[in-house]
């Protein structure tokens, strides 16, 4: 597969799957909003008085920007001629004025939103619904983990410096661990573990083998109000662009990798969420312990982005690479899933 090749399935890919955009806890209140940026285009999640819509980042007047912002809590006004949408409706500041061009039919383009539990997905032609492209365990498991979720603690952005599949490429296997996580992710000792595969989706389970780690993290268990969270390191892949880790259930970490304008760049956004407390006074005790682990999930994402940086668009292909190691059985998978795409185009 070509550069080219890469660009185009990523267009099909946008356009046809379900994406995680945002956990319900982001957008608890009136104006609350996060914002996105997809190869060309943004995607805008607000709460609309009670309601979750999407939709582009663009004014239907002229084409400016509603908001700049990664987040945030704001009405939804063009700074440029003060169009606003509240209430499902765009409201056209002097709608008088405009006479002859249908005016009351003014609407921003709104995208699909469905929900799995708390977890909010947005699409634009999904080519099913959220339940049949997750899966039966797939649904069921982040229906799970989406209720035990508290508020958002980390909000971490930046571009990668490489295509969207090589960032991805490198989530899905843990063979580079110990090399490039050496003192932050290779310090848990992950074991060879197991992966599971659910059509295009997939799950690496992993035990923690340092057993000073280990112990440490069980010993956490009874302040954290986890719903049967697997003992040890947790890494579910939802294709085709997105993330969710954790260890021992304690947080769960979103990640996006959206693909980039050019094949030189790949968007990125990861976001961390520690699970309840089993009692509020538990709260002030764990903070340390989820600042912590936001500042090492910063660290293990900046390591990786260093060597993303390293690895030419060029390289990558829908064709199996021509050694493979047994813990790159996540990104094989992977590979076919885009294969398939690819030549369903030709």
């Amino acid at each position: 597969m070509s550069v080219l090749d890469s660009i185009k399935i990523s267009d099909d890919l946008i356009r046809s799957y379900w994406h995680p955009i945002a956990h319900t806890s982001e957008l608890q209140n009136d104006r609350d909003f996060i914002r996105f940026e997809i190869k060309d285009f943004e995607v805008l999640v607000i709460n609309d008085k009670g309601n979750y819509v999407a939709f582009d980042n663009l004014c239907p007047h002229r084409g400016a920007r509603f908001f700049t912002e990664d987040f945030g809590n704001k009405i939804v006004k063009c700074l440029y001629h003060g169009w606003s949408y509240s209430r499902g409706k765009v409201n056209v500041a002097g709608i008088k004025t405009f006479q002859g061009c249908s005016i009351e039919h003014a609407a921003l383009n709104e995208f699909k939103i469905e929900a799995c539990g708390d977890l909010l997905f947005f699409a634009i032609e999904p080519k099913t619904t959220l339940q049949a492209q997750l899966g039966p365990d797939v649904f069921a498991l982040l229906h799970k983990v989406a209720g035990d979720i508290d508020e958002r603690s980390d909000f971490n952005r930046y571009s990668f410096e490489c295509d969207w599949p090589i960032a991805l490429e490198n989530a899905l296997e843990p063979y580079h661990i110990p090399l490039i996580h050496t003192d932050t992710l290779a310090t848990l000792e992950l074991g060879v573990g197991v992966n599971e595969f659910y059509g295009e989706n997939s799950i690496w389970y992993s035990p923690v083998e340092n057993e000073k780690v280990a112990k440490r993290l069980k010993s956490l268990n009874r302040f954290f109000a986890a719903t049967e969270p697997f003992q040890g390191y947790m890494s579910i892949f939802l294709f085709p662009f997105s993330m969710i880790s954790s260890t021992y259930g304690y947080s769960y970490s979103i990640q996006s990798f959206f693909p980039g304008a050019s094949p030189d760049a790949a968007f990125f956004t990861s976001r961390l969420y520690p699970v309840k407390n089993s009692e509020p006074r538990y709260k002030d005790m764990t903070s340390g312990f989820v600042q912590s682990s936001a500042e090492v999930n910063r660290k293990i994402f900046d390591e990786d982005h260093q060597i993303c940086k390293r690895i030419s668009s060029k390289s990558w292909s829908t064709s199996p690479p021509r050694f493979t190691s047994a813990l790159e059985e996540k990104l094989l998978h992977f590979r076919s899933v885009c294969a398939k795409w690819n030549k369903s185009r030709i």
